[in-house]
C-alpha cells in the first residue's frame, strides 16, 4: 500500500488486510477494510441508500490497490467479489468506499464490482507547505497548542497554505 497507493500510506485504526497474487509470484493487489473516520457514515449512508446500515454491520473500504502492468486475468472485480465473501462471514453486511477524481480515480472498479453511487462527499479543506507538500490538518493546531498562538497564525508561521479538494464520490455495496 505505501508504494502503490496514491496516499502512500496504511491508515491507522483497525484494518483487515487480503491480499491477490499467484502461487509463487509476488503480491498483484491488496484491499485494505476497517472502520472509517466519519462517526456518522452508518446512519447517512442508511438514510441516503434506504438501507439497515449500521455501524456494526458496515465497512469502509479504506485502500485498494495493485502493480503495474494490469493482469486482464486478474481483474479486481473478482477480488473485491472474494474479499466481500470472506467480509460477509464476518457479520459486516455493507461496504462503503470512497473515489477520488483529484487524483485521477472515477469510481470504475466500484461500478464494475455493482457498489452503488450514492452521491459525492463535501469538499474537503488541506493544508499544503510551501515546498508543495501535502501536511496533515492537525499539523497547525498541534504547533499552535505548544506556542500558545493561534491556528492561524501557526499556518503563518509554518507556511501552510489552505487548499480545497474536489469532492470524492461515495460508493456503497450490499455483501
Amino acid at each position: 500500500i505505501e508504494r502503490w497507493h496514491y496516499s502512500g500510506r496504511v491508515p491507522t485504526g483497525m484494518n483487515l488486510f487480503f491480499g491477490w497474487a499467484r502461487e509463487n509470484e509476488m503480491m498483484y493487489a491488496v484491499a485494505c477494510y476497517g472502520i472509517g473516520v466519519n462517526p456518522f457514515a452508518a446512519s447517512f449512508l442508511a438514510r441516503a441508500s434506504g438501507q439497515p446500515v449500521t455501524t456494526t454491520n458496515l465497512l469502509e473500504l479504506k485502500r485498494l490497490c495493485r502493480v503495474d502492468p494490469r493482469q486482464e486475468s486478474m481483474p479486481l472485480s473478482m477480488f473485491l467479489a472474494r474479499c466481500h465473501k470472506m467480509i460477509r462471514r464476518l457479520g459486516y453486511k455493507y461496504i462503503v468506499a470512497f473515489s477520488d477524481p483529484a487524483h485521477g480515480h472515477s469510481g470504475g472498479i466500484y461500478r464494475a464490482s455493482n457498489f452503488a453511487h450514492l452521491g459525492t462527499t463535501a469538499a474537503e479543506i488541506h493544508l499544503v507547505d510551501a515546498g508543495g507538500q501535502p501536511r496533515h490538518r492537525r499539523y497547525p493546531f498541534r504547533y499552535a497548542r505548544r506556542k500558545g498562538i493561534s491556528i492561524a497564525q501557526a499556518r503563518l508561521d509554518l507556511g501552510l497554505t489552505r487548499t480545497q479538494t474536489p469532492p470524492k464520490d461515495r460508493w456503497l455495496i450490499a455483501i
